[in-house]
């Protein structure tokens, strides 16, 4: 196997004094430095949390650049767009410091953004049309369409469902877990007829009738090629295996890149596919300079086909050019954490699966030890009025800036609106990205999406999405203007012999306010606006060609919220001499909600130039899909001075003075739940692997539930090794209360997490 170098750079593993690296005021280490000097064959670089793998990758690319090689030989490979994005803006400020000026292309790139270039790159050489990505609004409603024409019968069924799989058909929730079952298939090169073996092997009827789906959809897509004057439209998921194949069809295209790229490296190892391993033994293979970075307890994406094993099979499967494995380096120096913190992170790792070499990690000599609080609390409220409290300690007291600590959750949904609002009213600046929570849970877009939803398909309107919006900033109600308006609507229903509840009077009148003009004004002012704006809605739908974005802004217009806000911001500046902080509070409050309209619109505007005849209820559809953080469609500003909210996946790769890491409940933390298990894309994902696949027994089951376990371990590894000075855990311990059978406990990671110290006195940190 390859030969393990550098695996402690220094005495006892506390790394050496190495010279400061020319121009960027920062030393290296031993290892390190080794790191940086390679440049001949493959190298595998494993390291903890905080031992300087991003960094060291960004000295190494500045080296080659001071070396003269030019930037357009030297690819960067990483994981998502926002990681792309910022390691970009490293890597080009710290070959700025030398006075270097860069570039013609993008340096760092995703995979499918880069085989998405190459492919147009290829097409442009070839005189071809430029290919096109196709969206996740397009393949939704793709799949939809090829769904609803699914009659009730059998006979009416041209792809076959299974009998049991018919009433779900329709649903949304069906539609995304065949996306999800495609994509996983279109990762690993699976076509309909792999697909349909499988399944019919296994026994499962479902893959044959999803493979008998594909054909159509693959059908459909070329329709859509030949519509567009032949410009090939990419699946998302296909896009790297078709980069990958066309190198292998194309020798002279491959021998040219190959000649090109002179330096490869790659961040993330441990979050790739196999679709991105094999693309990158196609460009950098054969012994090509190639440095991988990697630890492999932060692979947490496995439910969108991230392979952590490619880490283990990474020596030998990039060999040198004599054909010995990859060497091999560990950074093992922690330039983040104390010798206390890393004690606590090294009682969590230790029930972690797989080697643990890259897992002793050794403070610096001078470091601080740190500290970690574990609490637990009787309800969510004490916990959230407690970490505030903490936060705003730390901040007066302590002198921690406000934008170096952040909050951590396990749920985006379930977790981080709550949090968000109980900070926020105990005065602590936040700031949550737009790629931390999704759109539609954003506080002032959730109103816009319920009322339109509740406008095209009114039997969504029930009591409690009437209440929503009457409390909402489409209606401004609060709890007595709510109460007033229900005894007025039962007082007047009672006089005409009506006895229906009062729940079912709101609703009536918001779809029909004529008997609102029998109430008191003030009173009735909340319901008259939401029914006027369910009106206009139902009104511009109607409309010939009306598009998703036509309703929103007609609603917008009309709910006058756009001069309201405007107002409060303007009230809260500092030169209009108010010193007032709850005006400034609600001038931020402001400002954020209408960066959020915005963010709203301009997916809405996007959405229409790309599918212009699709309806409003398909934009609605595909907003409300958008669950996971990086699948939101843009992000907002920072805020600066504020604490950050995200969740722990959003965390990677970034550090904070004090971490707080909330919520961490059983059931929550870690989830258990088996993903994806209608349609069975990850025991798709499973047979591929040459995993145990025997149906629906239970070790089956154990054996998903183990591997669940073992991912959300490595997530909470991930979130508690965020913090450089303060670390601080909590959850609820609470019994069931009266009748409710429902308690809440905290999760076994904070046992495994080890015993907590004393609440942290001021001036400490």
């Amino acid at each position: 196997s390859g030969g393990v170098v550098g695996a402690t750079g220094g005495p006892d593993g506390v790394a050496g004094p190495a010279p400061a690296v020319r121009g960027s005021g920062w030393r290296v280490d031993r290892v390190q430095a080794e790191v940086v000097g390679h440049t001949d064959g493959p190298m595998l670089v494993l390291g903890g949390p905080g031992t300087g793998k991003t960094s060291t990758l960004v000295e190494a690319v500045a080296a080659r650049v001071a070396e003269g090689v030019d930037p357009e030989r030297i690819l960067v490979l990483t994981f998502g767009r926002r990681g792309a994005t910022v390691l970009r803006q490293r890597i080009e400020a710290r070959i700025a410091q030398d006075g270097h000026r860069v570039l013609r292309e993008p340096l760092v790139r995703t995979f499918p953004a880069y085989a998405f270039g190459l492919l147009r790159r290829a097409a442009a050489e070839r005189g071809e049309p430029s290919p096109r990505l196709l969206t996740g609004p397009e393949q939704d409603l793709i799949i939809r369409e090829l769904l609803d024409v699914v009659g009730e019968e059998p006979e009416d069924d041209p792809i076959g469902w299974p009998t049991d799989l018919r009433p779900a058909l329709r649903t949304r929730a069906f539609a995304g877990q065949l996306r999800d079952l495609l994509m996983r298939a279109a990762e690993r090169g699976v076509g309909p007829i792999d697909l349909a073996r499988l399944g019919e092997k296994l026994g499962r009827a479902d893959w044959p009738a999803a493979a008998r789906f594909l054909r159509e959809y693959v059908a459909v897509l070329a329709l859509r090629d030949v519509s567009n004057r032949g410009s090939i439209a990419y699946d998302p998921a296909e896009l790297v295996r078709a980069a990958t194949g066309l190198l292998r069809d194309d020798e002279e295209l491959l021998a040219a890149e190959r000649r090109r790229l002179a330096h490869v490296y790659l961040d993330e190892l441990a979050d790739t596919d196999p679709a991105q391993l094999e693309l990158l033994s196609v460009i950098a293979g054969g012994g090509k300079s190639l440095v991988a970075f990697a630890d492999p307890d932060s692979s947490t994406y496995a439910f969108r086909g991230a392979d952590p094993a490619g880490v283990a099979t990474f020596p030998h499967r990039f060999r040198t050019a004599s054909g010995a494995p990859a060497a091999q380096v560990l950074m093992t120096t922690s330039y983040r954490a104390g010798p206390d913190l890393l004690a606590a992170i090294a009682r969590l790792g230790r029930r972690l699966r797989g080697p643990a070499a890259h897992r002793r990690l050794h403070p610096l000599p001078d470091a601080p030890p740190g500290v970690v609080e574990v609490h637990t609390f009787r309800s969510a409220t004490s916990e959230a009025a407690w970490l505030a409290h903490a936060l705003r300690s730390a901040h007066l007291l302590d002198g921690v800036p406000w934008s170096r600590m952040a909050v951590l959750v396990r749920s985006t949904a379930l977790q981080l609106p709550t949090l968000r609002r109980a900070l926020h009213a105990a005065g602590v600046p936040t700031v949550v990205h737009g790629e931390d929570l999704p759109l539609h849970l954003q506080p002032a877009v959730a109103p816009l999406l319920l009322l339109l939803r509740c406008a095209l398909e009114p039997e969504r309107l029930d009591e409690e999405a009437a209440v929503a919006l009457l409390h909402s900033s489409l209606g401004g109600a609060d709890p007595l203007a709510e109460r007033r308006l229900r005894q007025g609507l039962r007082a007047l229903a009672l006089a005409g012999g009506d006895r229906r509840p009062s729940g079912e009077l709101i609703v009536e009148a918001l779809q029909d306010p004529e008997e609102l003009a029998g109430i008191e004004r003030r009173w009735a002012e909340p319901a008259q606006a939401v029914a006027g704006l369910l009106a206009i809605a139902r009104e511009a739908a109607a409309r010939p060609g009306s598009t998703a974005e036509d309703v929103l802004w007609a609603v917008w217009h009309a709910s006058g919220l756009a001069e309201r806000w405007a107002g409060a911001i303007n009230q809260g500046r500092p030169e209009a001499g108010e010193g007032d902080l709850a005006r400034r509070r609600r001038a931020e409050a402001a400002d954020r909600d209408l960066d959020a309209v915005l963010v709203l619109f301009d997916a809405a505007a996007r959405f229409t130039d790309r599918l212009p005849g699709a309806r409003a209820e398909v934009f609605l559809d595909h907003v409300l899909a958008q669950d996971l953080p990086a699948d939101t469609i843009a992000p907002t500003a920072d805020r600066g001075a504020a604490v950050r909210l995200l969740t722990a996946h959003a965390a990677k790769g970034l550090e904070w003075d004090l971490v707080a890491v909330a919520g961490v409940q059983e059931g929550i933390w870690p989830d258990l739940r088996l993903r994806g298990s209608l349609l069975g894309s990850e025991r798709l994902v499973d047979v591929l692997a040459g995993r145990s696949v025997d149906g629906a027994t239970a070790a089956n089951v154990v054996g998903q539930t183990s591997a669940l376990l073992d991912e959300e371990r490595r997530l909470f590894h991930v979130a508690i090794s965020r913090a450089r000075h303060r670390l601080l855990v909590s959850a609820v311990a609470s019994a069931a209360v009266g009748g409710d059978d429902h308690e809440e406990q905290p999760s076994r990671f904070l046992h495994e997490l080890g015993p907590s110290t004393p609440p942290t006195p001021p001036g400490v940190l």
